[in-house]
């Protein structure tokens, strides 16, 4: 039975998909564009996991086949402004992070099929070619001659131990509980964990942790690729001091400005959920000059959300890149948009 209902699904997933169905469900996104988030490429020389490359270029050459408009984040911005421009069939694509395996191993993919995609930098770590800090706490954890943890944050305590095989699931718990805590108690505490789980962390990552440089964000910018301020030390603002955001934010994109011609006013929020970011972000972000900002909440970047009001612009929504192809058409092809009207619609009748 579970089988049947597997083999079900995928069939009803495969028919969503298909030619026939997309004249269908393409009016109900006719106002609306896809923007999708990437992290992490695979890149064996540099032995890190990511996106797998062979199904990127299979979505690639599907949207390019079917006359997508594949676009920067610009020229996004410029249509949603713009009461006539195409929005249905329009895609972009955005990268959090700048880790250098977009440089080496996915820009070579994007530019093969003409499409741009908008890299968000964090600065301070381009800068300084050192960790981003949620590696740093998973190499510690990976590394630890002592695998038991104790801390104390504000009236809580934290106890933690882990085996060799379970140091990643312990590194991402901590990640996610430090993502909770005021931003100067998670910088105290990322600078004290290697010393206090005896762990030997160097000033510079290993290659599979490694930012792209600014030569290789000027190269990269040469050709089709753009890049966003994604702040200087990747703080969740919401933690952050009144100055801490205002400097994180207002930094990051002059150091991008003044490295690379390729720079946008377009900001991305770290973590980039809900209550990650809110009107204090969006008023430093106009202050700013700059002119549009991504969360990582899904749904589709629409004309009517874009000109309802003016914070509108500061919380674009962006879907998780999926690599399972018939998830991905669905997304570009107006179904997801049927599907989540569909849910919002008997979540409004279950409250009623």
């Amino acid at each position: 039975a579970a089988m049947s209902r597997s083999t079900a699904k995928q069939l009803v997933a495969s028919v969503l998909a298909s030619n026939f169905v997309a004249p269908l469900t393409l009016p109900f996104a006719r106002d609306s564009a896809t923007i999708f988030m990437m992290h992490r490429f695979a890149d064996p020389d540099r032995g890190n996991w990511g996106h797998d490359l062979t199904a990127l270029r299979r979505h690639l050459e599907h949207l390019r086949r079917n006359r997508y408009d594949l676009v920067s984040l610009t020229e996004l911005r410029d249509r949603l402004a713009s009461p006539v421009a195409r929005l249905a069939k329009t895609v972009a694509f955005t990268i959090d992070d700048g880790y250098a395996d977009y440089a080496t191993a996915a820009a070579p993919v994007f530019e093969a099929f003409d499409c741009p995609a908008t890299v968000f930098v964090v600065t301070g770590v381009v800068d300084d070619g050192g960790w981003y800090w949620w590696d740093r706490v998973r190499v510690a954890f990976e590394r630890a001659a002592q695998r038991a943890l104790s801390l104390e944050l504000g009236p809580t305590a934290l106890r933690m131990t882990w085996s060799a095989a379970d140091s990643l699931s312990a590194a991402r718990s901590l990640v996610e509980t430090l993502k909770d805590v005021p931003d100067a108690e998670r910088r105290r505490i990322v600078n004290a964990l290697p010393e206090l789980v005896h762990a030997d962390v160097g000033e510079r990552p290993p290659a599979a942790y490694a930012s792209m440089t600014w030569d290789e964000i000027r190269r990269c910018g040469a050709r089709l690729t753009t890049f966003g301020p994604h702040t200087v030390t990747h703080p969740i603002l919401a933690r952050t001091t009144d100055d801490v955001a205002r400097f994180e934010m207002t930094e990051s994109w002059r150091r991008l400005s003044a490295e690379t011609n390729a720079a946008v006013p377009v900001f991305c929020y770290p973590n980039g959920e809900a209550d990650d970011a809110g009107s204090r972000e969006f008023s430093i972000a106009r202050d700013a000059g700059l002119e549009m900002a991504v969360t990582t909440r899904p749904g589709y970047a629409t004309r009517a959300s874009w000109a309802a009001h003016a914070d509108a612009r500061y919380s674009m929504p962006r879907f998780p890149y999926p690599e399972d192809t018939l998830q991905f058409i669905q997304m570009i092809n107006g179904v997801e948009r049927v599907k989540m009207a569909i849910r919002s619609s008997l979540r409004s009748r279950g409250s009623a």
